[in-house]
């Protein structure tokens, strides 16, 4: 008996084992569930695109049209491009002492291609490019009326004179204002680890954004020679004065000397003696200071030289310059992708309609 209730124990035992337990039924019910779903909708998803077919296939091709269109009536645009480093290494003048360095570099203060471009579109040195002449297509006029001729339709030169913007009246004022604007979008420029700057213009006109470039780049050479020159010609003009003033009180001593020994030539007191050596004293004095100022004019005249030639050009640009075409076949693609978005937004919809609308709409009644 005891081995027939050890036997049905057993069995017992593995019927439990092989039958599953609720909870896991209804897990495995759950997931089957969520997968059908999910099969019914994307099943349903497909045939509605089937049914609709023709319909959404219309957004597509009229937004990859619209795109081509787009492509098309963009303009090409010209990008020219000027390589330069700025320079200001000056030749060691022999016997000259330290006058070589009178004038502090300017250059290392402008690493910054960003402070760079605010200096130059300044008023008072955006002014001296804007209201310089140039010819373009044939004609020389300010390059502020060649922008709106090319940027705004003006058949006429709208400026006729320019003397400072300080004098300029409101209206004219506030289109000088525009033009600088629109001017700078049209600028970039670069700075690399190698201290190699480039200006870089991008127009629609091939000639105008050569013009620019050049226009530009001739305006900032002239701002920074004015402004590293400046000490140094104000030092110049002070030696020069100064050597002339040296100069006349030697002249002076000299003839002192000379006239004072014309007339004590036979006296010999200790009077006589004391002022003559007065007069050797100051003359010698003022040999000494003249060439001092002498030396020292010419230091200055030779570091004023050779830092004039500030931007040294690498490479500038020449025609046919870089020609800038917005790709068609990308803006084709990217509107068909719009389009293809729209036949998804299309879809659900559809889809919201078929099974959500009418709850939506009772809800909508009972609120």
């Amino acid at each position: 008996m005891a081995e027939k209730d050890e036997d049905i124990e057993s069995v017992n035992i593995l019927n439990q084992e092989e039958i599953p337990t609720d909870d896991n039924a209804d897990a495995g019910e759950i997931e089957d569930q969520g997968l059908k779903q999910f099969l019914a909708i994307i099943k349903e998803i497909l045939s509605i695109i089937q049914k609709y077919a023709l319909f959404f296939v219309i957004p597509i091709i009229l937004t990859g049209l619209y795109g081509y269109y787009k492509g098309k009536q963009v303009k090409p645009t010209y990008t020219a491009k000027i390589t330069f480093f700025l320079s200001e290494e000056r030749p060691i003048v022999p016997g000259s002492g330290n006058f070589s360095n009178l004038l502090q570099t300017t250059n290392t203060a402008f690493a910054n291609p960003k402070k760079l471009k605010e200096y130059a579109f300044t008023e008072k040195v955006g002014s001296k490019m804007v209201f310089k002449k140039y010819v373009f297509r044939g004609r020389e006029d300010y390059l502020a009326n060649h922008y709106l001729r090319l940027m705004s339709g003006y058949k006429d030169s709208y400026f006729k004179d320019f003397t400072t913007v300080n004098e300029m009246s409101i209206p004219d004022y506030l289109i000088f204002k525009k033009i600088l604007t629109g001017i700078r979008a049209m600028v970039a420029i670069d700075y690399n680890e190698a201290e190699i700057y480039s200006i870089t213009t991008t127009s629609g006109d091939e000639e105008f954004s050569k013009l620019l470039c050049e226009g530009f780049y001739n305006n900032l050479t002239d701002y920074y020679i004015e402004r590293a020159t400046k000490k140094a010609k104000i030092t110049v003009d002070f030696l020069e004065e100064k050597l002339a003033y040296v100069k006349a009180q030697l002249e002076n001593s000299e003839f002192n000397l000379a006239d004072y020994k014309d007339k004590a030539n036979n006296l010999v007191t200790f009077k006589a003696d004391l002022n003559e050596t007065r007069y050797m004293r100051n003359k010698a004095l003022l040999e000494v200071l003249y060439s001092t100022t002498a030396t020292a004019l010419e230091g200055s005249k030779t570091n004023y030289q050779s830092i004039m030639p500030l931007f040294q050009t690498i490479d500038e640009p020449h025609l046919p310059l870089l020609k800038n075409v917005v790709s068609t076949r990308n803006q084709l693609i990217m509107f068909m992708l719009i389009g293809a978005a729209i036949d998804m937004i299309i879809i659900v919809i559809i889809y919201i309609r078929r099974h959500f609308w009418a709850s939506i709409k009772e809800t909508v009644k009972a609120a």
